[in-house]
């Protein structure tokens, strides 16, 4: 099988959409639940949600996203995740046994988790695409919209002592779910609350809300349409492909790691008063700052591209300029914020993005411009 070619042009437009991206892994608008009757200890079904992971299943979820980021050419796909409807089908039996398929009126793209790593089939293009590892740092993928996914993954960037309160019941997708508000107290992020409903005999989440502070609606919402607990049919989870169809290989799937592989020397050692984290083995240029729901993730961009998003940026007319030593403009939204920022002699750029308040931003792009190795 031929190995996997990635155009420079190709690479650069999808290069924002990881940052962005990884931020965030989802967020949808749940589907109609009913009211239900089911009861349990907050900080309980809090802890049993984060033990969720072994739990097997099989269901039917869509997911929504109302954060209205302009559009912006280089940015569409980011826009269309954040600003709309995903339909989701899953199958999922353990971390490293699972299939994700994402449904449209134009196809289909089914993504299979195994052991030895994942493989991607398109259906429109009739190419199987068999993938070797990702960075933890990554795109965001429509399986992160999955209630379950989002649910841990969210939480998890929660703190221990934030408070934990009931919320009434709802009968989602069959199941009489019992609800949790974890309300986050961290000041350096937008998060305001986090509400999940979830099997309260096996914690695992079938419809999430996001809440970003100050702000009376969810701005994420997903929720399961249909859900069997258990095992999945097994075939289901066998990569397939069908007669004739293309197949390749690829280090990675995620754009977001092949910017990454470059040495990181513009990356300086905190962002905003937050640490980085400890580059993954063979992601060098994968910038993450924090671990928290306020944490920062920048990744150095190639300065013509950095200067394209600029000019779409300010073309769209919903960037704020940022007043800093260099070039930079954010786009922001109550929960999101992402920022481009161009050294004066455009030798170096970044992309800068964060659940985070505008003041972390503005400091984040301060000490690109001014930290960098050279």
């Amino acid at each position: 099988m031929a190995e996997l070619g990635l155009s420079g042009r190709r690479t650069w437009r999808w290069a924002v959409v990881a940052v962005v991206a990884a931020l965030l892994v989802g967020i949808p608008a749940a589907i109609a639940a009913r009211p239900g009757d089911a009861r349990a200890d907050p900080a309980q079904l809090r802890d049993r949600i984060a033990a969720s992971a072994d739990r097997p299943w099989t269901g039917y979820a869509e997911a929504r996203a109302t954060l209205g980021l302009p559009r912006i050419a280089q940015l569409s796909d980011v826009t269309t995740l954040l600003s709309g409807v995903t339909r989701m089908r899953g199958w999922y039996a353990a971390s490293d046994q699972a299939r994700f398929d994402v449904l449209s009126p134009v196809g289909e793209r089914d993504r299979y988790v195994t052991p030895d790593g994942q493989a991607v089939w398109d259906y429109g293009a009739e190419l199987l695409t068999v993938v070797a590892r990702d960075p933890r740092v990554r795109l965001p993928r429509p399986e992160d919209l999955m209630p379950p996914e989002l649910a841990r993954r969210l939480l998890s960037g929660t703190a221990p002592g934030d408070p934990a309160t009931e919320l009434p019941a709802r009968r989602v997708a069959g199941v009489d779910a019992a609800g949790v508000r974890v309300t986050v107290a961290d000041p350096e992020t937008t998060v305001g609350a986090v509400d999940v409903w979830a099997d309260p005999g096996t914690g695992l989440p079938v419809a999430v809300e996001v809440r970003a502070k100050g702000v009376a609606d969810p701005m994420i919402t997903t929720a399961f349409g249909e859900l069997e607990q258990g095992p999945p049919d097994p075939a289901a989870l066998t990569p397939r492909r069908g007669p004739g169809a293309g197949a390749t290989r690829s280090p990675t799937s995620d754009l977001f790691g092949v910017l990454g592989r470059g040495d990181g020397r513009t990356l300086p050692d905190t962002l905003a008063g937050r640490s980085r984290e400890t580059p993954e083995r063979g992601f060098a240029a994968l910038g993450q700052y924090g671990t928290t729901l306020g944490q920062l993730i920048a990744v150095p961009l190639p300065p013509d591209l950095a200067g394209t998003l600029l000019a779409g940026i300010d073309r769209a007319g919903a960037g704020r300029t940022l007043t800093v030593q260099g070039q930079a403009s954010a786009l922001e939204t109550p929960l999101l914020s992402l920022a481009v920022v161009r050294s004066d002699d455009g030798a170096r750029a970044w992309a800068l993005a964060g659940l985070v308040p505008p003041a972390a931003i503005d400091s984040g792009a301060a000490d690109l411009l001014a930290g960098g190795r050279q």
